[in-house]
C-alpha cells in the first residue's frame, strides 16, 4: 500500500513549480562553473554589478544579467538593491568551489548537464533497449564523477569506512598490497596510500582517460614509487595470492561482468585478504524510492547508470542492493558477506574475508 499523503490538485501543481526551481539551480550552477561566475564573484569578496562581472570575465553583457537574476531567484547569489551588487550566497563558496569541504556539491550540476545531453539518445534506448558506453558521456563525465566521489574517498573512506572493518588497520599498519578496482581519476588511490603509508596501491579502471588523471595525480603528489594506476577491466584481472586488501567505491554494478569480476578478486586475494565494497544506499522497494534524496539516485541510474551498463553487457540494474551484493560476492566463492553498521546514510558498506 502506498502511504504517500495525497496533496490537492492546486499543491500539485504548486511543486511544478518547485521542481522547475530546482531544475533551474542546477543550470545556473552549471553556467556559474564552466563559465567561472562563480571563481570571479569569489575574487571580489565586495561584490560585482552585472557589468563588472561580464566584463572582468569577457562575457556577453545581456547573458551575463540574465544569468546573475536567475542565479539570484535560485538563491545561488545574493543581491544588494543599493549598489547592484551581486555575491556568492552563504556556504555557496564551500559547496561549489570548495572540494575539500565534505558537503562539495559541484558534481550534482556537472552531472545532470551531462545526462541532459543524452536525453535524445535515452528516448531512442527505449524503444530499443539500447545502451550508451562510458566514453560517449563525454569527458566532463570523468570531471563529475571525480567531484561526486571526493568527499567520500577524502573523509568518508578514511575517517569512517576503513575503521569499522575490523582488524584492518591492524593487518596493515606494517606493509601490505592494495588494489582498488574502477580506481576512476585516483582520488582514492591518493587516499588509500595515505591512510596506509607502509603500503603499496594500486588501481584498475577501464577507462584511459580516467587512468591518465589518475597517474597526473598521483605523481603531483609524489607517490609514484608506492601508488599505480592501469587501464584494465576488472574482469581481465589474472592474479592469484597477492593483495591483502581490495576496495570497490560504487563501480561494481558498473562492471561488465560482475561475476567475474569477483571471482577474480577473490583468486586475487590472499589467504586472510579482506574485499570492501560500498555502494550507494538506494531504495530496495519501490515503495522506499521517495523523497528528494531517491529520486536524483533513480534518476541517476536512468540517465547512466544502467545505460552504460547495458551498452556492455553488464547487470544494467543501477546501484546494488545489500541482497545483489552478497548475493553475488557469495556465488564468487567468498564463505561470509558482513554489511558494517555505518552511522553514514548515504552508503551501504560489506566487506567479506577470504
Amino acid at each position: 500500500m502506498n502511504d504517500r499523503a495525497s496533496p490537492t490538485k492546486q499543491e500539485r501543481a504548486r511543486r511544478f513549480f518547485e521542481w522547475a526551481h530546482g531544475f533551474a539551480a542546477m543550470r545556473m550552477a552549471f553556467f556559474g562553473l564552466r563559465l567561472g561566475l562563480f571563481e570571479a564573484l569569489r575574487s571580489a569578496p565586495e561584490g560585482l554589478t552585472a557589468p563588472e562581472l561580464s566584463a572582468a570575465l569577457g562575457l556577453d553583457p545581456t547573458y551575463v544579467a540574465a544569468w546573475a537574476k536567475a542565479a539570484y531567484a535560485c538563491e545561488l547569489l545574493s543581491y544588494d538593491p543599493a549598489t547592484e551588487r551581486f555575491r556568492l550566497a552563504p556556504d555557496m563558496e564551500d559547496l561549489l568551489l570548495n572540494d575539500a569541504d565534505p558537503l562539495y556539491m559541484a558534481g550534482i550540476p556537472l552531472s545532470l548537464a551531462i545526462e541532459s545531453r543524452q536525453v535524445d539518445r535515452l528516448l531512442e534506448n527505449f524503444r530499443t533497449g539500447g545502451g550508451i558506453p562510458f566514453g560517449e558521456y563525454g569527458p566532463d563525465l570523468v570531471e563529475s564523477l571525480e567531484a561526486l566521489s571526493k568527499a567520500a574517498y577524502e573523509v568518508y573512506l578514511p575517517n569512517v569506512l576503513l575503521p569499522s572493518v575490523p582488524g584492518l588497520r591492524e593487518r596493515l599498519s606494517t606493509g601490505g598490497k592494495i588494489l582498488e578496482l574502477g580506481c576512476g581519476a585516483g582520488v582514492g588511490l591518493l587516499s588509500l596510500a595515505r591512510a596506509f603509508p607502509h603500503c603499496t596501491v594500486t588501481g584498475v579502471d577501464p577507462d584511459e582517460l580516467s587512468i591518465a588523471r589518475a597517474r597526473e595525480r598521483i605523481q603531483q603528489a609524489g607517490l609514484a614509487d608506492r601508488v599505480a594506476a592501469e587501464v584494465m577491466r576488472s574482469e581481465d584481472l589474472n592474479v592469484e595470492n597477492v593483495f591483502d586488501f581490495v576496495y570497490v567505491q560504487t563501480a561494481l554494478h558498473e562492471m561488465d561482468d560482475v561475476a567475474a569480476a569477483l571471482v577474480n578478486t577473490r583468486r586475487a586475494l590472499v589467504d586472510g585478504g579482506v574485499l570492501l565494497i560500498t555502494e550507494v544506499r538506494g531504495a530496495e522497494r519501490v515503495e522506499d524510492a521517495t523523497g528528494p534524496y531517491q529520486a536524483v539516485l533513480a534518476h541517476m541510474d536512468l540517465f547512466y547508470e544502467i545505460p552504460q551498463s547495458l551498452a556492455k553487457g553488464g547487470l544494467g540494474v543501477g546501484f546494488l542492493n545489500k541482497r545483489q551484493v552478497e548475493s553475488l560476492a557469495l556465488s564468487a566463492g567468498f564463505a561470509e558477506v558482513r554489511e558494517l553498521d555505518l552511522p553514514v546514510p548515504v552508503y551501504a558498506a560489506f566487506y567479506a574475508v577470504k
